[in-house]
């Protein structure tokens, strides 16, 4: 999932920040977010936009899962969504605060061996696996929408 999220929209080069904000400018930000719970977790798209570009944006941000869906990622992508998630993990760990913070979460999450193991299991993702998970995860029919549109003035 982290690097699912990492290509759909974590950084500035991923799918949905190149195509809806720089190919397109139908909005101002938008980024991809996985929080994740011991039995479950939820995806976000968050944009930040002209209210009188919702619609197209909903359509282009579904077109984008689609692609993902269908195509899966390039070896390029998942090399740079590696390469994010391992700095991240490095940067969170740096600190005693950050690696207490780190293993108190795997152990509410999913299991501190995991968490050890976490930099060598995301090197071993392959593009197929990222697919198969945009495919089980990202499912078209089912998601919600939230917007927080200003009244007309």
């Amino acid at each position: 999932m982290e690097l699912l999220i990492s290509v759909l929209g974590r950084a500035r080069s991923s799918r949905l920040p190149q195509s809806l904000r720089e190919r397109q400018g139908i909005v101002n930000s938008v980024r991809a977010d996985y929080v994740e719970y011991e039995a479950g977790g939820m995806i976000m798209v968050t944009s930040q936009l002209d209210a009188e570009n919702l619609a197209r944006a909903e359509t282009e941000t579904l077109s984008e899962i689609r692609r993902l869906r269908d195509q899966g990622v390039t070896d390029e992508e998942l090399r740079r969504a590696i390469t994010r998630a391992e700095a991240a993990h490095a940067f969170r760990s740096e600190t005693a605060e950050g690696r207490a913070w780190l293993f108190g979460h795997a152990e509410t999450v999913w299991r501190l061996s995991e968490e050890l193991a976490y930099v060598d299991r995301l090197r071993s993702v392959t593009p197929d696996q990222v697919r198969l998970a945009a495919r089980r995860y990202l499912d078209l029919e089912r998601y919600g929408q939230l917007a927080f549109v200003p009244p007309a003035r």
